[in-house]
């Protein structure tokens, strides 16, 4: 079966349609270290990143207590490590220059 529109009907069924194929997606919350390396952490490797900041300031584990951490599963071992962003990019930039971005893996 073959369907003509005229161009005023392609462009009123472009006009319905575009806005059920939004590209946006809402802010996510929560995602995994893998999906947010790249972004928050200047894509340092996962290992590196558990080393150099997760060990380094452990109040930033969920696990340890504290109510502002922002990090489950720090070490991957059996769950995802995942991070909450409301809390980790504001920590983050706050805490920048207390992090040794060039220190290398032992």
């Amino acid at each position: 079966m073959e369907i003509n529109f005229s161009p005023d009907n392609l462009k009123e069924l472009a006009n319905l349609v575009a806005p059920l194929l939004s590209i946006n997606q809402p802010d996510q919350d929560w995602v995994k270290l893998e999906d947010i390396r790249a972004d928050l952490f200047a894509g340092k490797a996962k290992s590196w990143i558990r080393l150099y900041i997760f060990d380094q300031f452990p109040e930033v584990q969920i696990e340890n207590g504290d109510p502002k951490a922002w990090v489950v599963g720090a070490h991957g071992t059996g769950k995802v490590t995942k991070i909450y962003l409301p809390y980790a990019r504001p920590w983050m930039h706050e805490h920048h220059d207390d992090i040794n971005w060039t220190a290398k893996m032992p």
